[in-house]
C-alpha cells in the first residue's frame, strides 16, 4: 500500500501553509492514493478533520499512534514516522510517498514549484509515477 506522509504545517494560517494546502488538495484529487499519515505537533484536530471532509474516499491518521499496516508495526509521532529500522522526519513544504510493504519512500518537494508557473496535476502525477517506478524497480531487484 502507498500512503502520503506529511506534517501539520499544511494546516497553518500563513500564506505558505495555504499554498501547500492547495497543492495537497490538488494531489489528493488527482492521485489514486487513499490514505494520509500526519505528524501533528500543533494543529487542532478539528482543523485537519475539516480539510479531509471534502475527500470522502481518503482516510487519514494523526499522531501519536502505534498501529499495524502490511503486517508491520508503525509508530506515528508528532515528529516522525517509524517502522523497523527506518525513521522518516517530515519537512515543511514536502510530503513522502511511502510504500508500506517495502519500507521505501520518496520525498517530494512541493515548494519548488511556483503555483502560477506550473500545472500542479502534471507535476504531482509525474512525481508519483517516478516514485512508483523507482520502488517497483527496487522490488524487482529484491526478487532477483
Amino acid at each position: 500500500m502507498f500512503v502520503i506522509y506529511i506534517d501539520d504545517s499544511f494546516f497553518g494560517t500563513s500564506d505558505f501553509s495555504r499554498d501547500m494546502r492547495y497543492k495537497l488538495r490538488v494531489l489528493l484529487n488527482e492521485s489514486p492514493l487513499d490514505h494520509v499519515w500526519i505528524s501533528n505537533a500543533r494543529t487542532k484536530s478539528e482543523t485537519i478533520e475539516r480539510f479531509f471532509k471534502e475527500f470522502e474516499d481518503i482516510s487519514y491518521t494523526e499522531s501519536t499512534v502505534r498501529f499495524m499496516q502490511d503486517q508491520k508495526e508503525w509508530v506515528l509521532t508528532n515528529t516522525s514516522l517509524q517502522c523497523e529500522d527506518i525513521c522518516i522526519r517530515p519537512f515543511s513544504g514536502t510530503y513522502c510517498l511511502v510504500d508500506t510493504e517495502t519500507l521505501q519512500y520518496e520525498r517530494i518537494y512541493l515548494d519548488l514549484f511556483p503555483q502560477e508557473e506550473t500545472d500542479l496535476a502534471t507535476i504531482f502525477t509525474e512525481a508519483i509515477q517516478d516514485a512508483l517506478r523507482k520502488i517497483s524497480g527496487s522490488k524487482e531487484k529484491m526478487k532477483s
